[in-house]
């Protein structure tokens, strides 16, 4: 039997109204119309310049001005058939989003992401990787640099999935193989640099993510040896994939970790959405998990 396509009934875009969120808001409505989603249009004033007199003059005007071009997309939005409310706050940042995702029981978090730097440093900014650890919900990161490929408002067309059976990346897969794509491959990076003699990851790949099973999408199983997110995204761009799935990570990132962390790296190099999607407990059967948390 075919599993039930994932059903985002809520769905919160957050946006500085600069030109880094404006494909996310872009993406985030599409997502909402294909959906029936209600969209939540999150924005949140800096406080900061309310603190010095001298500031406060020219952080009313800014106020002023966001609350207008808000009202104004919020308007466009209802235009296209969309269920849309829009929250507007002064405060921490990263705070006033995860209020605002738990008051509106969000289920995907939609997060514009800065282009590449020349050093190809990580294209997240602080709030976003404070984010990830902390959001209840999935996380859609849509980079300002996004490619044609990935701009199609048909859906996602392939996905790529990246497991190394942790539980958040057991969460990943269960919920990419709900997604309405055309096609699934799903990725383990191995460790071992034995995958051409090891059989061990590729039957839990096909365990976790089956293929032949009626109704199903097609799936495809690779494993390779690398550094994960070196490999994810090299695959992505080979397979030309528009959307990479991953699991959320567990502790909070700092710019720091870009050498150690495989979200950040992913994010950093591909010119596609990646869906950070956090531990459930129903990522997959615990014998399952049993099965697959032993290294080879």
């Amino acid at each position: 039997m075919k599993p039930p396509m994932l059903d985002f009934k809520t769905i919160a875009v957050a946006t500085d109204l600069g030109e880094t969120s404006s494909n996310a808001l872009r993406r985030a409505q599409e997502i909402a119309h294909q959906h029936n989603s209600a969209l939540i249009i999150v924005h949140i004033i800096d406080p900061v310049g309310y603190a010095f007199p001298k500031g406060a003059p020219a952080a009313l005007a800014a106020d002023h001005t966001a609350r207008d071009e808000v009202k104004r997309i919020e308007e466009e939005v209802r235009g296209r058939g969309i269920e849309v409310h829009s929250v507007i706050q002064s405060g921490t940042i990263c705070d006033c989003i995860l209020q605002a995702v738990s008051d509106h029981r969000v289920d995907l978090l939609v997060l514009g992401t800065r282009a590449r730097t020349k050093a190809g440093a990580v294209a997240l900014g602080t709030v976003a990787r404070q984010l990830l650890a902390k959001a209840p919900c999935s996380i859609l990161t849509v980079p300002s640099n996004e490619d044609e490929a990935s701009r199609s408002t048909r859906g996602w067309q392939r996905a790529l999935a990246e497991t190394d059976f942790s539980a958040a990346s057991l969460s990943a897969l269960r919920l990419a193989t709900s997604l309405e794509t055309g096609r699934l491959d799903v990725l383990h990076a191995a460790c071992c640099g034995n995958e051409q003699k090891c059989s061990h990851c590729l039957e839990r790949l096909q365990l976790l993510a089956p293929s032949q099973e009626p109704h199903r999408i097609p799936v495809e199983h690779i494993v390779i040896s690398g550094e994960a997110g070196e490999m994810i995204a090299r695959c992505a761009r080979k397979l030309h994939v528009d959307l990479v799935v991953l699991g959320s990570p567990e502790k909070e990132l700092t710019a720091d970790d870009f050498q150690s962390s495989t979200v950040l790296r992913v994010i950093s190099s591909v010119s596609c959405p990646v869906l950070c999607v956090p531990s459930t407990k129903q990522s997959a059967p615990h014998d399952v998990i049993h099965e697959v948390s032993f290294a080879c």
